[in-house]
């Protein structure tokens, strides 16, 4: 099958048009499934032999307001990214929020009783044959439901949620979107979208690197105040909550979200710090090889001085990545083959767009939709093998209920990273024995430092600066100066001396969408997570033949349903709770640090 590299996707298998019948339709039901499951909610008596069944019908119709919920958010929200200022997509989406807020309420009374509920009747009830394979999404609802507070109170936060956290949330995302930024062009200063910056990141021309993260600095210092609002809120929302429903530290929510524990993610942190003059040595060596004494912000990801092509059509970055899955893990290569049939990736470098890149599922339909602003790097064609392999895992999960499809987001990272992986190693082996292929692998294993270099230290930074603010935030409001001087001080804990102390960036808690998100707090540890998890399950496949495709699809299926050390141990017979497990992960990258040294 011819690679179908279409730049621009289709969202009409999802409802034929925004506003149509279909759509409309669809939503209203939804709204008045939600009505009925709260009618049918108030009204459920604690769980024992008598009311077995009315649990089970409460449970299938919470299941299905799930999957019905990830649809219609899956469509709305990938036309609100691609058209970013479309008003009418910004409705639909508040309005999914306020559905969001109903079904929480809806939950409410189920929360309750759970929090109740002996061991014995709960056992009984997992028991019952339509409640197959959903054990693990309802431990984990009776463990939740300890943090909760009387049904009445979180029908009442789940109400402020809509106009509270969810919309500083949104918020951000329309400030984004409209932002722009002047860059020097022939003619003149030229206005550039936010979404463009990340490319401009990767210019092998330091000049445009440097412009590019001063420049638009300048334009968030601008509306750095909105940002710090929104940010203040969004964390004091969520410090409110915590302490009302006893949750005991802000971590223990962002841990139980992961489905880890915080003794595993302590544990990696240690081994990084451990490991951290791996990636400070590439780091200091790439500022050597562009003529600096230490790199900006700016250069951490930037391409090295060579001749190698830095930049690449959008059909040679897809037949790339197809290239690589097709002869690594040919199943992988066929279903990107049919995701692109499908024109289930958004590509194209346009204004209006949302910054970043995404994947995003339905329950309800076999293939992810894929988004990105593709610039023409390396980075952007990593990218987009980071984003298929998400796609990948929830295609592999298409056929299991809902209910045990809703995998954290650090095993979701996992096989993200590990796509991105077999890209770069196919890449490597392709690459001809001349010098042109030297400047290949050069630029492959620069792109592998550069990940650990940012999986080690630029997210640890972030996760450190997060830990930083949430402790001053249950002080009260915490300043947009603070807010620098708190991020400042992560850079130069996580980046030592690697970094020119006046070429830090200062506002980069504002720039980065990932602090912003309502759903989730702590959007950052998991990346380092997948990608060590990666770095190991990659050396294991390594020393395996093609078998090990059946374990790695085997861990896939299991992630829905175990936590993040079950998962690992039942699947490859690893232990991640432990500080060796990360260091032995992590000493992979020094195999990277020689096959650099090499071909510089």
């Amino acid at each position: 099958m011819e690679l179908n590299t279409h730049a621009n996707w289709d969202m009409t298998v999802f409802f034929p048009e925004f506003g149509g019948k279909e759509h409309l339709d669809f939503t209203d039901k939804m709204e008045s499934d939600l009505n009925e499951l709260a009618l049918l909610t108030a009204e459920l008596k604690p769980i024992g032999p008598e009311t077995a069944e009315a649990w089970v019908e409460a449970i299938l119709r919470i299941e299905k307001i799930i999957a019905d919920r990830t649809h219609l958010g899956c469509y709305l929200h990938c036309l609100a990214a691609a058209d970013a200022q479309n008003e009418q997509y910004a409705a639909a989406i508040a309005n999914l929020s306020r559905t969001g807020a109903l079904f929480s309420k809806a939950l409410a009374p189920v929360d309750a009783l759970l929090k109740k509920v002996d061991d014995d009747d709960f056992e009984a009830l997992l028991s019952r044959r339509a409640l197959d394979s959903a054990r693990y999404y309802l431990e984990r609802s009776r463990q939740e439901a300890k943090w909760t507070m009387s049904a009445e109170l979180e029908k009442l936060a789940a109400d402020l949620m809509v106009d509270g956290l969810s919309a500083w949330s949104r918020l951000y995302d329309n400030v984004s979107s409209k932002l722009t930024f002047t860059m020097p062009g022939k003619d003149g200063p030229e206005t550039v979208p936010m979404a463009q910056k990340r490319s401009l990141l990767d210019d092998p021309d330091p000049i445009v690197r440097k412009n590019a993260l001063v420049n638009s600095n300048a334009a968030w210092d601008e509306v750095c105040h909105v940002a710090a609002a929104s940010l203040n809120a969004i964390a004091g929302t969520r410090l409110t909550l915590y302490d009302r429903r006893g949750v005991p530290h802000f971590l223990d929510q962002a841990a139980f979200d992961a489905a880890t524990t915080r003794k595993t993610i302590d544990a990696m942190w240690r081994a990084v710090d451990k490991f951290r003059d791996i990636p400070h040595t590439f780091l200091k060596q790439k500022a050597k090889l562009i003529g600096r004494d230490r790199l900006g912000f700016q250069d951490i990801s930037c391409p090295l001085p060579g001749p190698t092509r830095t930049r690449y059509s959008w059909s040679e970055g897809a037949h790339f990545v197809q290239s690589a899955f097709d002869q690594r893990y040919p199943a992988l290569g066929t279903f990107v083959r049919e995701i692109f049939a499908q024109r289930g990736v958004e590509s194209e470098k346009r204004p209006g767009k949302r910054p970043g890149a995404f994947c995003s599922t339905s329950y309800k339909h076999p293939f992810s939709r894929v988004f990105m602003t593709f610039g023409g790097s390396l980075n952007d064609i990593q990218t987009l093998a980071h984003e298929l392999g998400h796609a990948w895992h929830g295609y592999l999960l298409r056929d299991v209920r809902p209910l045990s499809r809703m995998y954290p987001m650090t095993l979701a990272e996992t096989a993200s990273t590990f796509a991105e992986s077999i890209l770069q190693e196919a890449l490597i082996n392709q690459a001809p024995d001349n010098e042109e292929g030297k400047a290949i692998r050069r630029s492959i294993v620069t792109a592998r430092l550069n990940d650990a270099a940012i999986f080690t230290c630029d997210i640890h930074m972030r996760y450190l600066f997060e830990k930083s603010f949430y402790e001053e935030r249950k002080a009260g409001q915490v300043s947009p100066t603070r807010l620098k001087e708190l991020m400042l001080e992560a850079q130069e804990t996580c980046f030592g001396d690697t970094l020119d102390p006046n070429e830090l960036d200062p506002l980069f808690w504002a720039s980065k969408l990932h602090f912003y998100i309502s759903g989730v707090s702590f959007y950052n540890f998991p990346y380092t997570f997948g990608f060590l998890l990666s770095r190991a399950i990659t050396s294991l496949a390594q020393k395996s033949g093609s078998e090990f495709f059946n374990k790695y699809e085997y861990f896939l299926s299991l992630t829905g349903q175990r936590t993040c050390e079950q998962a690992v141990s039942e699947a490859f017979n690893m232990d991640i709770s432990y500080e060796a497990f990360w260091a032995q992960a992590l000493e992979t990258i020094q195999h990277d640090m020689d096959v650099f040294d090499a071909t510089v």
